[in-house]
């Protein structure tokens, strides 16, 4: 059976307003207005601490770890806040899981922590869909290093084996993509990404939705990218 991996953020959930709207408002309290493209260039795609400490130093701010963390625990309450009151799950990537739940063992690997993934998962009935998940909270380097997709491998090896070129990942963001490649596992971007991020991934779609079910099977199958 093929294996596929999906980051949680931007795939299954449109987390990608929230995250934005609330790393914005936790910076906003020191002075520091995040603009979208500073986002777009510098944050996206990365986890909460990461992202903090990205968006201080391209806004110009000094490089103060005690501040950064500060920006993070707001942020990830606020983020948190925001997603108790809705969030919008992505159709394609839904269509997605369901189209691959019995072609291929699928996993999670993402930069949510896995208080926020089980939360929603639960909500949409998807809590025993995947094989592993791997969330902010393993003991490993976020990507765009690719200690996540190795924890991840690992942890599908345990019960059949499986080689990073076999696998596929669906990814939002560029560090998710470099993440995968690191890890040698091929990876097709989704979403409104920079073309010079989207570039760096094996395939491009602007959206998941409108691929037939056969289209979804025949990437993971390992078809022609």
């Amino acid at each position: 059976m093929h294996v596929v991996l999906l980051e949680f953020e931007g795939i299954l959930a449109d987390t990608t307003p929230h995250r934005l709207a609330a790393l914005r408002e936790a910076m906003m309290a020191d002075g520091l207005a995040l603009d979208e493209d500073t986002w777009t260039e510098h944050c996206l795609g990365l986890g909460v601490e990461a992202a903090a400490v990205a968006a201080r130093r391209a806004l110009g701010a000094a490089n103060d770890p005690v501040a950064a963390e500060v920006t993070r625990l707001r942020a990830d309450k606020l983020f948190t806040q925001r997603i108790s009151r809705g969030l919008l799950m992505h159709p394609g990537g839904l269509a997605l899981v369901q189209a691959l739940r019995t072609q291929a063992r699928l996993a999670l690997v993402t930069r949510a922590s896995r208080r926020d993934v089980e939360f929603v998962l639960t909500l949409a009935n998807l809590a025993d869909v995947f094989t592993c998940i791997v969330t902010a909270n393993d003991k490993v380097a976020g990507k765009p290093d690719p200690a996540p997709y190795a924890l991840a491998l690992e942890r599908l090896n345990r019960t059949a084996s499986v080689a990073a070129a076999d696998a596929l990942t669906f990814e939002d963001a560029r560090p998710g993509i470099r993440a995968a490649r690191a890890a040698g596992v091929r990876s097709v971007a989704v979403g409104p990404l920079p073309l010079h991020h989207a570039m760096e991934a094996d395939a491009y779609f602007p959206t998941l939705t409108g691929l037939s079910f056969d289209q979804m099977r025949a990437l993971a199958r390992g078809g022609r990218l």
